[in-house]
This record gives structure tokens, C-alpha cells and sequence, in this order.
């Protein structure tokens, strides 16, 4: 497939959502809190792996939530008594779960509710959360990002970042983040993926990789007459100079390229997701502001990708875009 490389430097206008180097250090609050959600299970150790890996990078907390019925009903015991097992069995749950998380500030909440995506929704907004972590669903093979059935539902309606771990990602873990891949294209909701990916790269000093992707109609489309190359190496030639323009426009120190290819778009970010740590894109424009809301790229993304996925709602607040690098310890 054809492909233009970019390379830019960080000598821009300024832009004020990416400019972190001009902000300074004093009076930084700590980022918010991760929620992660917690089963008795190996999607669950996948998704601890992934939230470790993003608290160290933002120097975050974790807030582990195991959601149980809320109305939960026995036949042999009294509600009280099993309500009170039902939360138990979740603080035993927890208590498993925080055991492999060594050098992580954690807290432990078991969560009473009619639903589990709704119990991390309530505490994500309650905490301000940075993100919401989720595993790969069962369905998904090894190093494979496929969202189970609460990470399906959290994708269409979260109010803040979502994370989705691939399938085997606890054996992976020790690599860190020192590739970042983006899915940009000439939007608002690419400008705060691109800020949230900028703000994880300060942190953990990973090199940034953004992808635009020229995904034509078919000749059978448009029409008897039209000149395909044509309207190919313009719809490449805007996109290229939407994504130099943009990248120009980061001030921060951060090693960052990008490069435009032809092809479908799900496919290409699958492609990029082989060779990078973390796959930052945005979501549906025309979903709700403040909400994840999944478009056709993104759902397609979160089939094929082989490496953890985050996705940027629109228009919430974003803490991964606020990300500082690391102050030194004072000698």
C-alpha cells in the first residue's frame, strides 16, 4: 500500500489543550484515581496487569470494584445474611485481586448494584476516575483485544477514558509503555487523543506513533468518469497536511511521528497495534458529550488489536491530557 512517512518537530504554534511543557510543575493535584473491575478470573488478572501499567505511567491510584447484586435473593438464608455473604464474598474477591499489585496505592470498594457496568459507571463519576480498565472478553484469543459484555457496554456510555486489555496481557506486563500508537483523523475527538496520548508519553518518555488512514469508496461508487488516482492523492494530500499541522502544533517534548496510508482503517490501527504498547483513539463524535460512544473504527479497533486499547470520550474531562513528566527527586 502507499504510504507518505511525516516527521515533525515540536516548533509549532502553540496549542494550549498539548502545550504541557508551559505549564508549571507547583500545585499539581495527583491524577485521579483508575477504576478497575474485579472477577474471580484470568480477564480480571489481565485487566489488574493493564491498570498497574497505567497508575505507574500517571502515577495514579487504583480503586478495585467488585459489583454484586443488589437485590440478591436465597432460598435457604434470610436477605440480611445473604446480602451480607454476597458482600463478603466480594471483599474476598478484592482481597485476591490487590495481592499481585505490589508498590500500587489501591482501595478496595465492593459495590452493591442491579448492574456491573452501571456500579463502575456510579464510581467512576463519583471518583472523577482518570479511566475505567476492563479485560477481554472470553471469546477473544491469546493477545487479542475483544471487550466482554460489561466492556461492551461501558464503551457505549462511560464517563471518562476506557481501557481494554487483550487476552494474555498479564505475561506482557513487564514491558511497560514505551510505544504509543493514534488514530488520527481531522477532528476534535482526534485532538484529545492526541493530547491524552502526549500527556502518557511525558510520563513514561514513549515514542508516539500516529496513523491516518485514506479509505476510499469503491470505483463502482463513483461514477463513470471519475478519476480515481486523482481524487486518491488529493483525499492523501489533506490528510497529510491536516496531520503535519497538528503534530506541528505540539509543544512538548515528546519523540512523535506520523504517517498516512491507504486502506481501512480498522485494519491499518490492527496493523499498528502489532508493534506498539498502548493504541490511544477517540470516539463517536456524534455520541453524547462526555460519554464514550464507540463509531465503526473504533468498534472495529477493539476486534483485531493486539495490544491494550484506550479510548477518549468527547468533550470529558481527560487527566491523561494533564500528565506531567516526572520531577526529579532532589539530589
Amino acid at each position: 500500500m502507499p504510504r507518505s512517512g511525516l516527521r515533525t518537530n515540536p516548533d509549532g504554534a502553540p496549542a494550549a489543550s498539548a502545550d504541557h511543557a508551559a505549564m508549571p510543575h507547583a500545585h499539581i493535584s495527583p491524577p485521579s484515581p483508575i477504576i478497575v473491575g474485579v472477577e474471580r478470573s484470568e480477564r480480571s488478572r489481565d485487566a489488574l496487569a493493564l491498570a498497574r501499567t497505567l497508575a505507574l505511567a500517571a502515577g495514579s491510584r487504583l480503586i478495585l470494584v467488585t459489583v454484586y447484586p443488589l437485590d440478591g435473593r436465597s432460598a435457604v438464608m434470610p436477605p440480611g445474611a445473604h446480602a451480607a455473604t454476597l458482600a463478603d464474598e466480594a471483599q474476598a474477591t478484592l482481597e485476591w485481586a490487590v495481592r499481585p499489585l505490589p508498590g500500587i496505592r489501591a482501595t478496595l470498594r465492593p459495590v452493591p448494584c442491579i448492574s456491573v457496568t452501571r456500579g463502575l459507571q456510579q464510581v467512576a463519576e463519583e471518583e472523577g476516575a482518570l479511566a475505567i480498565v476492563v479485560g477481554p472478553s472470553h471469546r477473544g484469543t491469546l493477545g487479542q483485544v475483544v471487550p466482554g459484555s460489561v466492556g461492551e457496554r461501558l464503551l457505549h456510555g462511560a464517563p471518562c477514558p476506557v481501557a481494554v486489555a487483550p487476552s494474555g496481557y498479564r505475561s506482557t506486563v513487564a514491558r511497560g509503555i514505551r510505544r504509543i500508537g493514534l488514530g488520527f483523523v481531522a477532528t476534535p475527538e482526534a485532538d484529545e487523543a492526541l493530547c491524552a496520548a502526549v500527556g502518557i508519553a511525558l510520563r513514561t518518555g514513549a515514542a508516539i506513533r500516529a496513523l491516518s488512514v485514506v479509505e476510499l469508496p469503491s470505483g463502482l461508487s463513483m461514477g463513470i468518469g471519475w478519476d480515481f488516482a486523482q481524487h486518491e492523492q488529493l483525499a492523501r494530500d489533506d490528510l497529510a497536511q491536516s496531520l503535519i499541522r497538528t503534530l506541528g502544533d505540539v509543544t512538548s517534548p515528546v519523540d512523535i511521528s506520523g504517517e498516512v496510508v491507504d486502506g481501512y482503517a480498522d485494519d491499518e490501527l490492527a496493523r499498528l497495534s502489532e508493534d506498539v504498547d498502548l493504541l490511544v483513539c477517540g470516539s463517536r463524535g456524534r455520541g453524547p458529550i462526555g460519554r464514550v460512544l464507540l463509531g465503526s473504527v473504533s468498534a472495529g479497533v477493539l476486534r483485531k488489536a493486539r495490544c491494550p486499547v484506550l479510548v477518549i470520550p468527547r468533550g470529558a474531562p481527560d487527566g491523561f491530557a494533564t500528565l506531567r513528566a516526572p520531577v526529579p527527586d532532589a539530589a
